[in-house]
């Protein structure tokens, strides 16, 4: 059965959402998935999707467009949803993700985009779709 988990992704200070984003999708991805690239770690899917941050604010902030919500519930920049094959693979993931030498090399790239503290995920549990 697959097994998803969200990320709540934030970018870090003085970045700003295009550079993020073409940080995370030209350098990160690319650089996770050779470390951990073993048949049965990657994820079956890896879906990131961006909040809508058009224009920068007076202090650059580049609030995002809340319809519903304030700008404080929307404190990060990027969802990303991963499934994998089942929960042996995403610990297996995560387990190839936290080895010497991986570890290091991915933690570097992170805190050049990344803002850490603000950084959460979350295990999916049953996932139902109704479309129209």
């Amino acid at each position: 059965m697959p097994f998803k988990a969200l990320l709540f992704a934030t970018r870090k200070a003085g970045i700003t959402p295009t550079e993020f984003k073409t940080h995370y999708e030209t350098v990160h991805v690319p650089l996770v998935q050779s470390l951990s690239g073993e048949p049965g770690t990657l994820p079956i899917s890896h879906k990131r999707t961006y909040l809508a941050r058009p224009v920068a604010g007076e202090d650059n902030s580049f609030p995002a467009a809340v319809v519903v919500g304030s700008q404080e519930d929307f404190s990060y920049d990027c969802i990303t949803e991963v499934t994998f094959e089942d929960e042996g693979a995403f610990k297996a993931f995560f387990a190839k993700r936290m080895e010497p030498g991986i570890k290091e090399v991915i933690d570097a790239d992170e805190e050049k985009f990344l803002d850490s503290k603000k950084f959460k995920a979350v295990i999916l549990g049953d996932v139902v779709e109704t479309v129209f």
